[in-house]
């Protein structure tokens, strides 16, 4: 599939991502021209060799108008004089952006996502409730109440604990789990009180383990997917994953069609799943963009960013490889962090030590040195499982021999000066970037 001689051109955003990285490294490794836009300099697409030019624009969440008149200026500007093929790949959430301008771009530059009306049917979150619904696709039950009456009669149904959630917020970010009635009326007001303008959303819990569905779609019929989980986040309970493994995505495909042909999704969509593999995966989100482990997909065999250039420039996809099943995949410094915070939560009961604290303190004040000693041993020889921690390193060592550290610079020397962003934004906003401030 690999073709050197590309003549076209792609303006790809939000530069400062390692998602744009992905895609500018897939693309311009086949000679495609590409650009790197976003609101701030110095980001690791401006450092990339497979760039050949960075552009800046309006921030989107500041000024949207701007945000596109400063893209149609880019466009027009760099527009091919030979007819080549010419793309507009959003890297991130502006997704829904362009899709709601896409008629501005007509005749400039082809728009490569999803259109606005498929996207509103999943995002925001209670749209994606009230859709699922609609097409009898497995998700978790949600309930959507309007007020604290519609709240007291849905939890008469639910099985606690729930999660309770505003549905426009990403990362996490409002999301709470629940136990009881009581603690679901106070949060529920906390949250009309924080987005008054919001839906609140209640979902039940999905068992399992949760697992990213990555596909592209033509028309709405599936022409590329694979699935992967993450082995490892760091941190464990709420950050990114680290370790991924890639998995069969048989069980996921006809769930992700089955929503995707009445949308008439025309694009990729990065899709979560929570699965106890056992009953039926349950849908818990899509988004119309690209997703955190592209970098994993690349590497298990699916270069995503090449099929979709491909789908808008010649009308279809012929994907006839299979994803790497089991292929494992690291990044290097985080994936270690995760293995030692596993080891420490999972082999170490420090909480044993934590209980005899005081009286070890009281030992101490009383001048008892052999006591305190004595009860210290006892403490660290049950919090401390030496034998289970031996083998739980050889095990994560094991994990990291099999997993293919992934390195972003190994042919593009210079992107680690990409972290300059930062300064970017503080010379051009006066303000850090907000992926810094989370």
């Amino acid at each position: 599939m690999v073709d050197k001689k590309q003549n076209g051109r792609v303006i790809v955003t939000y530069g400062r991502s390692l998602i744009a990285l992905m895609i500018a490294q897939s693309l311009g490794s086949r000679g495609i021209d590409v650009i790197g836009c976003d609101d701030v300099a110095l980001t690791v697409l401006s450092f990339s060799k497979c760039v050949s030019k960075t552009c800046l624009y309006t921030s989107w969440e500041e000024d949207e108008e701007q945000y596109i008149e400063d893209l149609l200026a880019i466009a027009k500007e760099n527009k091919p004089e030979d007819g080549h093929p010419y793309l507009l790949i959003p890297a991130f959430r502006d997704a829904k952006i362009l899709a709601k301008y896409k008629d501005r771009f007509e005749g400039i530059i082809t728009v490569a996502c999803p259109d606005l009306d498929a996207i509103e049917q999943v995002d925001h979150k209670d749209a994606f409730a009230r859709t699922t619904q609609k097409f009898d696709v497995e998700s978790p039950k949600t309930w959507l109440p309007a007020n604290q009456d519609e709240l007291a009669e849905d939890s008469e149904e639910m099985d606690f604990p729930v999660f309770i959630k505003p549905p426009n917020e990403v990362g996490g970010r409002g999301i709470s789990k629940i136990d009881d009635k009581d603690a679901l009326i106070n949060a529920f007001t906390d949250l009309q009180d924080r987005f008054p303008d919001q839906q609140i959303l209640i979902q039940s819990l999905a068992k399992g383990v949760d697992y990213c569905f990555c596909g592209l779609f033509d028309q709405g019929k599936l022409v590329a997917s694979m699935v992967y989980h993450n082995l490892r986040k760091f941190p464990a309970e709420t950050g990114p994953g680290v370790v991924r493994e890639t998995v069969d995505s048989e069980a996921f495909d006809q769930i992700a069609e089955k929503l995707m042909k009445p949308l008439k999704w025309h694009g990729v969509a990065g899709i979560d799943f929570m699965w106890d593999e056992k009953g039926t995966p349950q849908m818990i989100e899509v988004n119309a963009r690209f997703w955190a482990g592209l970098d994993h997909s690349v590497k298990s065999n699916v270069d995503f960013p090449y099929l979709l250039y491909r789908l808008f420039v010649d009308g279809q996809v012929d994907w006839t490889s299979e994803a790497l099943i089991g292929k494992k995949t690291s990044l290097p410094g985080l994936s270690t962090l995760a293995r030692i915070e596993s080891l420490f939560d999972d082999k170490f009961h420090f909480e044993r030590l934590q209980d005899d604290w005081p009286k070890i303190k009281q030992s101490l004040q009383d001048m008892d040195l052999d006591r305190a000693q004595s009860l210290f041993a006892d403490a660290l020889s049950d919090s401390l499982s030496f034998g289970e921690a031996v083998e739980a390193v050889r095990d994560m060592l094991r994990e990291a021999e099999e997993a293919e550290k992934i390195n972003y610079a190994d042919d593009d020397p210079f992107i680690g000066l990409g972290v300059l962003f930062v300064l970017g934004s503080l010379i051009r906003h006066g303000k850090l970037p907000p992926e810094i401030k989370r």
